[in-house]
């Protein structure tokens, strides 16, 4: 254990889990609907949403409390808590602005195809998501397909997403993720979704930490980092101990029962070695099905509404060449963040290197005139820094910035001026 923990230290440096140890019990008004599963099991919480056969049920598996969808072919039948048994029903849609939306087709679900790219922290983030939610509710949307591609990034997002897909995305909507490559943090912060699909060359894993200024926000303890992932894990009904693997390259091996269930293990001691020692686990699509990590694999969009057990699905957007999905508003915005984020972080980075040049130009001047001319060119670069790490405060954290430090560089800029 105590190798362990040294080695996760290691691995996930820095990490800030603010806002992740959320777990605590939530009451419902209605815990007595009871789902029965084709595949044997009955699950019993509160059903709050149905659509087209289809049901989110709010239950609980060993104290933690599952958010979870089930689609119509997986269901036997309901028993809702006034006793009565039948197959879901479909609610009335929610209100919208009919003038912006155009009506839905009776038996066709509403889908969009969302990306989630680039760093994660900067470029794939929370934010964006969060304030999609109202347009996607207007557009009575159903499915909300998450295709992530990224190597990861600032760990200290992965809470934030892990909020935002929980409890607002889930809620809402059938929310996906359809793996063209989740590295590390990417693969981190997708692991709350129960449903996960990949792209034929989908890789998943590697979920390793790194250090740098991220050192600065070293304040929770490794135990409680530990913890996040397996609170993770719970919440999107993947074991534990493939978490373990990736984060921390223990061993990984399973048994598969008479049902066709895998029991997992982090030691060699399983029928089937999915992971040797010391190596860092990365699921590719094959192992990733093969172990029932992956709900199947799509290359486009036809294979994907087929492996979500719909004939037809209704996906929003315009289509463009290229581009294997349609294109919505909610994709739009979600590029028109990245490419703002990511011009505001060039910016960022180039007025802080004249900053320093400045600064180093203003301290090798004689001259107090001349000192003045660069103290005045330094000041200009301080402030487009001090309005992007306000805006945009993991910038900060990328380069090591503190507010100490920025009253440090005012007061540095001041003492220059003098004779």
């Amino acid at each position: 254990m105590k190798n362990m923990l040294r080695r996760l230290t290691t691995v996930l440096a820095g990490f800030t889990l603010a806002a992740t140890m959320l777990l605590g019990a939530v009451s419902t008004a209605h815990a007595g609907d009871k789902i029965y599963l084709k595949d044997g099991r009955v699950l019993q919480g509160e059903i709050t949403r149905e659509l087209e056969g289809s049901v989110w049920l709010n239950y609980t598996i060993g104290g933690v409390e599952q958010k979870g969808f089930f689609a119509s072919g997986e269901i036997d039948h309901i028993e809702h808590d006034d006793g009565k048994t039948a197959p879901p029903s479909t609610p009335q849609a929610p209100k919208a602005d009919t003038a912006k939306v155009q009506p839905k087709r009776a038996g066709v679900p509403r889908g969009v195809v969302i990306t989630l790219e680039g760093e994660v922290g900067i470029q794939f983030a929370s934010k964006p998501l969060e304030d999609m939610i109202p347009w996607l509710e207007q557009q009575q949307v159903d499915i909300v397909v998450l295709k992530v591609n990224s190597g990861g990034g600032l760990l200290l997002e992965i809470p934030k997403m892990h909020k935002a897909l929980y409890e607002e995305f889930k809620p809402r909507f059938r929310t996906v993720a359809w793996i063209e490559s989740a590295i590390s943090a990417a693969a981190m912060s997708s692991h709350v979704l129960e449903e996960i699909y990949f792209m034929k060359d989908g890789n998943y894993g590697a979920c390793t930490g790194w250090h740098g200024a991220l050192q600065l926000a070293d304040e929770f303890t490794t135990e409680k980092a530990l913890a996040m992932m397996e609170d993770a894990s719970a919440k999107g009904n993947h074991p534990k101990e493939i978490m373990h693997s990736m984060q921390l390259g223990f061993p990984l091996s399973c048994n598969r029962d008479s049902n066709g269930e895998f029991h997992w293990f982090n030691s060699d001691e399983g029928e089937y070695l999915v992971n040797p020692k010391d190596r860092i686990l990365t699921f590719d699509s094959q192992q990733a099905t093969q172990y029932k990590f992956s709900k199947g694999t799509a290359d486009n969009l036809d294979e994907l509404t087929r492996l979500l057990g719909y004939p037809e699905v209704d996906w929003l957007g315009e289509h463009v060449p290229g581009e294997i999905f349609p294109i919505c508003k909610g994709e739009q915005d979600m590029r028109k963040w990245r490419d703002d984020i990511t011009r505001a972080e060039d910016d960022f980075q180039t007025n802080y290197v004249k900053y320093e040049m400045a600064v180093q130009n203003a301290r090798g001047s004689q001259d107090i005139k001349q000192r003045g001319t660069f103290v005045g060119l330094a000041r200009r670069h301080l402030a487009v820094i001090e309005r992007a790490a306000k805006t945009y405060p993991n910038f900060m954290l990328l380069r090591g910035l503190t507010i100490e430090w920025f009253e440090q560089q005012h007061q540095l800029l001041k003492d220059l001026m003098k004779p």
